[in-house]
């Protein structure tokens, strides 16, 4: 152990956990695009099982995800479903954990046939954005199109809103 007694070596090992540890934190910081999908259906964490959303819509969704995976290392996650249950927000919360969304991602789903639609915010974001900024901000920028049936615009609309409050309240 006369090796770890050694000013130089001692030295050195500290450099190199050093250099360990910045690694590590650059590795780990927002904005990485890090962000992985877990199903194959639902490549940028935008899936249309109900089949209601335009192809330019899913596009745009897509985009908007690669945008804000690259800039800050976050997602919000897009599903239409034909769930027709009443506890839609149990199931937004297993959609979000198979897609593979992280603690700072949204997850938005849009129940067709049951009329409802639920917005979720990950562990992360609790302190920021409460349930009840959820239900505000799902409520604003999704009641009107969700109800005349334009589910793009309604993801669109929500997208956008959630994207500014990224931009202004969290990571800016």
């Amino acid at each position: 152990m006369k090796l770890f007694k050694r000013t130089g070596v001692a030295v050195l090992l500290t450099v190199m956990m050093i250099i360990l540890a910045v690694g590590i934190g650059l590795a780990r910081r927002p904005g990485s695009g890090g962000h992985v999908a877990t199903t194959q259906d639902a490549p940028w964490f935008v899936s249309d099982q109900a089949g209601v959303l335009s192809s330019s819509g899913i596009k745009q969704l897509e985009s908007n995800n690669r945008s804000l995976d690259s800039s800050m290392g976050v997602v919000i996650g897009c599903l239409t479903c034909n769930y027709g249950k009443a506890d839609l927000g149990n199931y937004a919360m297993e959609q979000a954990e198979k897609m593979g969304l992280g603690a700072n991602d949204f997850m938005v789903v849009l129940d067709i046939s049951g009329e409802n639609y639920w917005l979720i915010q990950g562990s992360g974001l609790t302190d920021l954005f409460t349930d009840d900024d959820c239900a505000s901000y799902a409520w604003e920028y999704m009641e009107e199109p969700f109800a005349k049936g334009d589910y793009t615009q309604a993801l669109l609309s929500l997208s956008d809103a959630l994207t500014q409050w990224y931009q202004t309240h969290y990571l800016a």
